[in-house]
């Protein structure tokens, strides 16, 4: 086993190192000691602790002796203006919006062989509003809870109660119940469970009501839910929305499986672009992180194929959905239903969608054994290729 030598005043990613026992000592000190160097495997070291240029002075220090190292950067321009030169140095620049467990996490599975963090939860996050998260969020859920038999759970982390396509009164459910017990980590899977509206293997956590009381949720606590309701249920998904706040960036951070909901409209890839260069990066994601929903798909040639917009966003495609009557739409929402049912070709999209997702959880349908599905020719098939 490694042992770990952290350089700054980092207690709680001792803690989180110390809890997945991989290491079999990790210390911590706010300098450099080169007799302590001599006994380590992994080195961490804080900017706020050892700036930029102390470190480069202490290079013949460390480098050679120490063969992983980490530098955790302050801010994000730290980590922009840093994170190439040290890359070619082989040093591993870490972002700094992580939190402590998701650094761990990270060290974890760059040190460990077949390194499994347990947790398959799948957010599906908006290149702008309107982009059409909720739905396709909440269908998926349905249709991945009916194919497979499996429990799923939905949690509306989209800064809203998220119940807009459900017909069910959230009464005293949803995360506003359980945010004390969550965010003191007393929170049990019963509790977690009991706050959900359940409906046959889908249970729904509704997300916070009151909107002044969002920016209280810090991505630790978002991630701290995740961990217990992919430990709790078979399958987690998360509405993470489009907006950025402590929520969606726990949920971000907190998924394996990620979904980039967009349309062809110009303002939702300026807004991606904006995301990408002030959130994602200083979150350590990269678009290839995700993968690639184009919603209310219209076939023109005045207007952006998913090809081209695969290669705008540098994400695979991972469905197509065509733009529907505006008038389903009104009738869903008024009757607090998803579209499917409304219309074929949703219904077909959605199911694709989620008969891929069981591939790459690995997850069977009932009934076939499968778990998987043939992406492509649906793709031709929906947009009437041949």
């Amino acid at each position: 086993m490694k042992n770990i030598l952290i350089i700054g005043s980092c207690g709680g990613l001792k803690a989180e190192l110390e809890k997945t026992k991989f290491f079999s000592d990790v210390k911590t000190c706010l300098s450099f000691d080169s007799k302590e160097l001599d006994k380590i495997d992994i080195l961490i070291v804080e900017s706020k602790t050892i700036s930029y240029s102390s470190y480069i002075q202490n290079f013949s220090k460390f480098l050679k002796k120490v063969k992983s190292n980490y530098y955790i950067a302050g801010d994000m321009d730290t980590y922009s203006t840093i994170n190439k030169t040290l890359s070619s140095y082989g040093i591993i620049v870490i972002p700094p919006l992580l939190t402590d467990a998701q650094i761990s996490q990270k060290i974890c599975s760059l040190a460990i062989e077949d390194f499994y963090t347990g947790n398959d939860a799948v957010c599906f996050f908006g290149s702008g509003p309107e982009a059409g998260v909720s739905m396709i969020s909440l269908s998926t859920a349905q249709v991945l809870s009916d194919i497979t038999g499996k429990s799923t759970c939905l949690l509306s982390l989209n800064g809203s109660e998220g119940t807009t396509y459900f017909d069910i009164d959230s009464g005293s459910h949803g995360l506003f119940e359980i945010k004390e017990r969550l965010i003191n980590n007393i929170l049990s899977p019963e509790e977690l469970k009991s706050s959900c509206i359940k409906s046959g293997n889908l249970y729904i956590l509704p997300g916070e009501k009151d909107i002044s009381k969002i920016r209280h949720y810090h991505p630790d606590h978002i991630e701290k839910l995740v961990d217990l309701s992919s430990k709790t249920f078979d399958v987690t998904i998360i509405n993470g929305g489009s907006d950025i706040s402590g929520m969606s960036i726990g949920a971000l951070n907190s998924s394996k499986i990620k979904y980039m909901v967009t349309t062809q409209s110009d303002k939702h890839f300026r807004n991606f672009s904006k995301l990408l260069e002030q959130i994602f990066s200083s979150l350590g994601i990269s678009p290839d992180d995700f993968n690639l929903i184009v919603n209310k798909y219209i076939d023109s040639s005045e207007l952006d194929t998913e090809i081209s917009l695969a290669k705008k966003y540098g994400m695979q495609v991972a469905s197509v959905i065509p733009l529907l009557d505006y008038t389903l739409s009104l009738e869903a929402e008024k009757e607090r239903k998803t579209l499917l049912g409304y219309d074929r070709l949703y219904s077909n999209s959605i199911k694709q969608l989620s008969v891929s997702l069981c591939g790459e959880l690995g997850i069977e349908i009932l009934g076939t054994g499968k778990k998987d599905g043939k992406r492509g020719s649906f793709l031709n098939k929906i947009l009437g290729r041949t």
